[in-house]
């Protein structure tokens, strides 16, 4: 397969591959490239720069500025879609038939637009983005809570839109089953990630970590319930290590055990992961697939969670399930002191490989792509 054109459109610039979502839309366009597709991308970009280590796996890269005005907040359309409304992606879309990948709901301002009409488009969720946002309102207060109100009843009205797609690729099952009552074209298409086959086992150390984009409002409240619901035995580090942590995480640093490295290089992100004994995550909502679960169970470390961060993702067997800080204490206590098995680790690595095989699953979606 040679010379395959198609448009990606990204909600933001997925390199470096340093967060959930731009992990899975720069593997995918990398499992593209290297089936031979000539791929013209989009991206909007408020902060990340223009890289171009994009360009070893595309034609051509368009980049656009994400509108983060107040009248974009009181426009009808959700705010995380107004704001990447721009005239001049829909005509770079318009100057050839190529088909047209959008990635997420956010990138789907143009998905019914009538110059589109005949254009063969998919859309890749990333969420059920309403009951994400809903989540989010949930463990506000204040003016974020009425702002996450408003965008989840937006986004739940603008979710009709996806009638226009010619098929949808969902991350995970029970995102899949809802959406098919909006549009019945939908295959699951799980996370584009790394190679798993390329990690070995190795010896960790006693500590406990929990790793993600600290500027992401989720992180921040699961890093707050861990903080005060958790307790650590005596020596013990808890560190919390990621980007553009918020003062509040910051502040943390002051307590006797626990560690924040922020804004750490991707070596020494990769190397805390791989070195953790435990990796502790949380989330308030089951919505989509957390890519930081895919990163902990790629280590050598044991994985404690919330049942909400697996819900649709079948990789209850490889995880602890606690629900309160007591049962996380509880685990903390009972796991610090023995290390994941190499039995246990070749286990969960030989599942991931299958299920998560980027080129595998990407085989997929080119053969709907063929279908339509």
């Amino acid at each position: 397969m040679t010379d395959r054109k198609i448009h990606i459109v990204s909600f933001d610039v997925p390199f470096p591959a340093d967060y959930g979502g731009v992990i899975d839309v720069f593997y995918r366009i990398k499992a593209l490239a290297e089936l031979g597709f000539d791929i013209t991308l989009h991206c909007f970009e408020y902060g990340r720069g223009q890289r171009k280590e994009l360009e070893k796996y595309t034609s051509t890269v368009h980049y656009y500025p994400r509108k983060k005005s107040f009248i974009d907040v009181l426009k009808k359309k959700p705010f995380i879609v107004a704001s990447r409304e721009s005239p001049k992606l829909l005509s770079n879309l318009n100057r050839d038939d190529a088909p047209i990948l959008f990635e997420g709901l956010h990138t789907c301002a143009f998905l019914n637009h009538f110059t589109l009409k005949s254009r063969t488009k998919f859309v890749r969720t990333h969420n059920i983005e309403h009951n994400y946002y809903a989540g989010l309102a949930n463990a506000s207060s204040g003016w974020k809570k009425i702002y996450f109100s408003r965008e989840a009843k937006k986004l739940k009205t603008f979710e009709s839109i996806l009638e226009n797609a010619n098929h949808i690729f969902a991350i995970q099952e029970e995102d899949a089953e809802h959406f098919k009552k909006i549009n019945p074209q939908v295959s699951l298409l799980t996370a584009s990630i790394p190679d798993f086959n390329n990690m070995p086992y190795i010896s960790t150390d006693q500590f406990c970590l929990y790793h993600g984009n600290l500027s992401v409002l989720e992180n921040q409240q699961a890093v707050s319930w861990i903080s005060k619901n958790v307790s650590f035995p005596e020596g013990i580090r808890f560190i919390i290590a990621g980007k553009n942590p918020s003062n509040e995480i910051l502040e943390l640093n002051k307590k006797n055990n626990i560690d924040v490295v922020a804004n750490p290089s991707n070596e020494h992100m990769a190397e805390l992961i791989q070195k953790a004994r435990i990796h502790l995550l949380y989330t308030g909502q089951a919505t989509g697939l957390k890519l930081k679960l895919l990163s902990a169970l790629n280590s050598s470390g044991h994985v404690l969670v919330n049942s909400k961060m697996l819900r649709g993702t079948g990789l209850n067997p490889f995880c602890q399930i606690a629900e309160d800080g007591a049962l996380y204490t509880k685990t903390i206590e009972e796991n610090i002191s023995v290390p994941l098995s190499e039995a246990e680790f070749n286990e969960r690595k030989v599942m991931l490989s299958y299920q998560f095989n980027t080129t595998k699953n990407i085989g997929s979606f080119v053969d709907i792509l063929d279908s339509i």
